[in-house]
């Protein structure tokens, strides 16, 4: 995770130990929202929250604060939650947004008595998100809200924000560097397929939606005999992003290319 210089080492201590003591030491050095540090009043929307999931997990991880908020001036008000939302909850309302390999943890603090007089009877909720670059880029699962279906969001100052090219390069770029490590030496046939293979498994040729069905929510509650009669019409749209030339038509064309330099070089062609 990427932390404001003068903030990392009390995140260090804050993530090895989220503590009331330590999460206390943070909010009293707080400077406001940043790249990977966000606050937010109260638990938000469900498709909102993944989006927001997405975004921190496709950027390096981050925190999200929740019963705090920041002012204009860039200082922060805490207000504290009304109750301690059951994590189960938490995690059930947005399991369909995102992948199972999105890693992220949720600890809950209740200030009885401290020395932050402004945190006394609160109660707050952190929401970490892990760094996992073997793993990204993660993309929407579903569509909802302002929440886009096979979209990599990011987090681009304080706000998310879907990827553009140069931040899907360097998204890219740290997943083939972290299961590839640079040695110094050029890649070979072999790992150059790879890795763009790999690109390929990332964009989906169909964009697949159910048209004048039931809600998302009620879907998963119909066994699937009855999914024709619930989910409504099916709508299978290209996806405009996708290569014309599909990794195999590369692969067919690569191969008649060689044969024929191969004759070539032989004097046959």
């Amino acid at each position: 995770m990427k932390f404001p210089k003068q903030l990392k080492d009390i995140m260090y201590e804050l993530l090895r130990e989220p503590t009331l003591e330590k999460l206390r030491e943070f909010l009293h050095s707080q400077t406001g929202e940043h790249n990977s540090i966000d606050f937010k009043e109260q638990w938000i929307e469900n498709a909102t929250l993944a989006k927001e999931i997405l975004a921190l997990s496709n950027s390096q991880g981050g925190i999200i604060v929740f019963g705090v908020s920041e002012n204009d001036d860039k200082t922060i008000s805490i207000s504290g939650l009304s109750e301690i939302v059951d994590k189960a909850i938490i995690s059930n309302g947005i399991k369909n947004y995102i992948s199972s390999n999105l890693k992220y943890e949720i600890y809950d603090f209740v200030y009885n008595s401290s020395e932050y007089e402004e945190l006394i009877g609160k109660k707050l909720q952190m929401l970490v998100v892990e760094d996992t670059p073997e793993f990204i880029p993660f993309l929407s699962k579903r569509e909802s809200g302002s929440l886009k279906q096979n979209m990599i969001y990011v987090r681009r100052g304080t706000s998310c924000e879907i990827a553009n090219e140069e931040e899907l390069q360097y998204i890219f770029k740290r997943r083939i560097n972290y299961l590839h490590p640079l040695n110094g030496e050029p890649l070979n046939l072999e790992e150059h397929l790879k890795q763009l293979e790999f690109l390929y498994g990332k964009i989906k040729k169909e964009h697949i939606y159910y048209k004048n069905g039931l809600p998302e929510g009620m879907i998963t509650m119909v066994n699937s005999i009855a999914d024709l009669f619930y989910k409504g019409e099916k709508i299978v749209e290209p996806n405009p992003l996708y290569p014309s030339e599909s990794y195999e038509e590369f692969i067919s064309r690569m191969i008649v290319a060689k044969k024929k330099k191969i004759e070539r070089v032989m004097d046959i062609y």
